[in-house]
This record gives C-alpha cells, structure tokens and sequence, in this order.
C-alpha cells in the first residue's frame, strides 16, 4: 500500500464547513437564511472527510486497543467538555427563567453516553447527532479490524448502499415501517453514502483506481441525493433545499472533496483556514445553544446583521480558548500518557520474549 498521510486542504475545508455551519444557524430568519440554507447539508462534507481519516487509521493496522483509544482521546474528551459547558449555560439559563431543571439533567448525563437518541431524549444540542453517527462509524471500523474484515470492506458497504439506493427508489408498501425501524435503530445507515463515499476514495488515492471504485462513487452521489428523505429521522433537512439545490450541493461536496484530496485546492490552505481548523471541533460542539441562549439576547438591540457577526466573533472566541488552553494540551498529555504506557508494555514483552530465549 502507499503510505498516507494528512491531507491539510481536508483540515482547511473542515474548519471553513463549522464556520459555514455558525452562519447557517444563527442567520435563521434574517436575510442571509435563504443563502446559508443551501449549506443545510454541509455535515455530508464532513462525513466524506471522516470516511477518509477513518479508513486512514484502519490501512496503518494498528491493534483494536490503540485504535479505539486514539479514536476516543480525539472525539470524547473534548466533547464531554464542550457538553457540559453548554449543560451549564443551559442550566443558569431555565434556573433564571424559573424552568424545572430534572429533565435538563437527565437529558445531560444521556447525551454524554450517546443513549439519548435511542431513549427519545432530545439531543443537547442539535450538532451532537453529528457524534453520534460518527462514534457509531468508528464503533464499525473497531468490529472490522477486531474482525480483521478488511477485505469486506468494499463488499459490506456497497450491500448497505445497495439497500439505501432501492429503498430510496421504489414503493416501499408494509415494509417501510420496519424500514423505518431499521434506520431508528442504526442511523449511520442514514449518511452512510457519505461515509462510504470517503472510503472508496481513500482506496483509490492509496490503492487503485478502478471502473468498479468509480461507479461505487457515483452510487454514492446518487443515494445521497435520492435518499434525502431518510434525514428526517435524524436531521430534517429535506424542506430546507429543493431538489435542484439538493442535487447541485451534494455535486458540490463530492468535487471539492475530490480536489482536495488531489492537491487541486492549495488556495484553500491560508492563514485564516488554518485557525478555523484548529478550533473547528470546539467551534462546531459550543456555538449552537451558547450562542442563541447567551449571547444573541445581549446583542438585540443591534441590527441583525451585527448581532450574527458578534455571534460568530464570540464564539470562535470561546472556541480558541477551548481549543488552545484545553484542548491542546489535554491531548498532548493523554497521548503522552498512552504513548509511555505503549513503550512500557512492549519493553514488558521484550522482556518476556528475552527470558523465553534464555531459558530455551
């Protein structure tokens, strides 16, 4: 295999879409909604570039351990900081508008074990279904390498496309509720054209090219847009866009991945996109419900216009010092931890493997 390696115009583009995706929430009924709304599927870009990284991490053969712990040191931590910092805002906020607090809790302690979803407890932000589908990709991706089913890989996605794709085209009759329950009780199988879409372009990157690779792509635009409908189970956005909008933004997302991964966008790499990447994980998990609950209400006597540039301004503000004085260096010290306990653990077995020589 060619080795990998990170792709900056995929951090740059990543960081630019959580700058998208701010607008597109806070300009909701003004009039700059009718531009960001076409983004309202923005989260397939993401998806694509996460299929990508993920499968990366899957090509390097790394043991189920070391992958599901690098995997959870780079999504949990940070989300669980970011969840109870909006937990917090949330909670001064029904306590000043005299609103009981149990349901806020338990809501809270749900969304940090990603059960909510499955108890009908309300997400406690609308991005964190956004997790959820990811922890459940790399949840899939940790089964097929503890499997060693790698060479399934392409097989076993193109039948889970395969099924997206007919369902999404013919009369469903009295098996569109158990359909239904099929994608209540897996949502990545909602998104899953995106998520495939970026493992079948990391296989053609590193591995090859083919007719075959090709048309799987091509399945996977097509899905994406035919089985828009399935977002509603988890994301409603099939009223937001029409289908034209629908078929152009989904193209759009899949060329400029396509450029990117191809060295084909180099303007994209600049000093501004390099800090949105830098913080675009905080950027994205805070900005919602900090943004509406505490910070626009402040702003209401400023015209529209100013009050979603404050917005945003404020919250990539609390997103850098998250990201620089948090995240940073919490990372660097959970991977110095794991890093040190990897060489102690194999010095362990060296150790072992030694004395079994000498006793032979």
């Amino acid at each position: 295999m060619v080795p990998s390696k990170r792709i900056v115009e995929l951090d740059c583009i990543r960081g630019i879409t959580a700058f998208i995706v701010v607008f597109f929430h806070f300009s909701g009924g003004t009039f700059l909604f009718p531009f960001f709304r076409l983004f309202a599927g923005g989260t397939d870009l993401f998806f694509i570039i996460s299929g990508f990284v993920g499968y990366n991490l899957l090509r390097s053969n790394p043991s189920v351990v070391e992958y599901c712990l690098k995997r959870f040191l780079r999504l949990i931590p940070m989300f669980w900081i970011c969840a109870s910092l909006t937990f917090g805002c949330m909670f001064l906020y029904n306590l000043k508008h005299g609103v009981p607090v149990g349901a806020l809790v338990t809501q809270y302690f749900y969304n940090l074990a990603f059960l909510n979803y499955f108890q009908d407890i309300p997400f406690l932000d609308g991005v964190y279904w956004t997790l959820l589908v990811e922890v459940l990709f790399y949840a899939l991706l940790a089964v097929i390498l503890w499997t060693r089913g790698e060479q399934y890989v392409e097989l076993g996605g193109a039948l889970f496309l395969g099924y997206l794709f007919i369902t999404s085209i013919i009369p469903l009759g009295s098996f569109e509720p158990t359909h239904i329950v099929i994608l209540n009780g897996f949502p990545l199988l909602i998104v899953w054209p995106s998520f495939f879409a970026g493992i079948i372009f990391n296989k053609i990157k590193y591995e090859k090219s083919s007719v075959g690779r090709w048309a799987l792509i091509g399945l996977c635009l097509l899905t994406s847009i035919l089985a828009i409908s399935n977002s509603n189970y988890i994301h409603g956005i099939v009223n937001l866009l029409s289908p034209t909008e629908n078929i152009a933004m989904t193209l759009l997302y899949f060329l400029v991945f396509y450029l990117a991964i191809n060295s084909y966008l180099p303007f994209f790499i600049n000093k501004g996109s390099l800090f949105l990447a830098q913080i675009s994980y905080c950027l994205y998990l805070i900005h919602n419900e900090i943004g509406r609950l505490f910070i626009q209400p402040k702003l209401k006597m400023l015209p529209m216009f100013w009050q979603i540039n404050l917005m945003a301004g404020c919250v990539i503000v609390v997103a850098y010092l998250l990201s620089y004085f948090i995240e940073r260096p919490l990372l660097k010290k959970l991977h110095s931890k794991f890093t040190f306990a990897k060489r102690e653990a194999i010095g362990k077995i060296r150790v072992q493997q030694s004395n079994s020589e000498l006793i032979m």
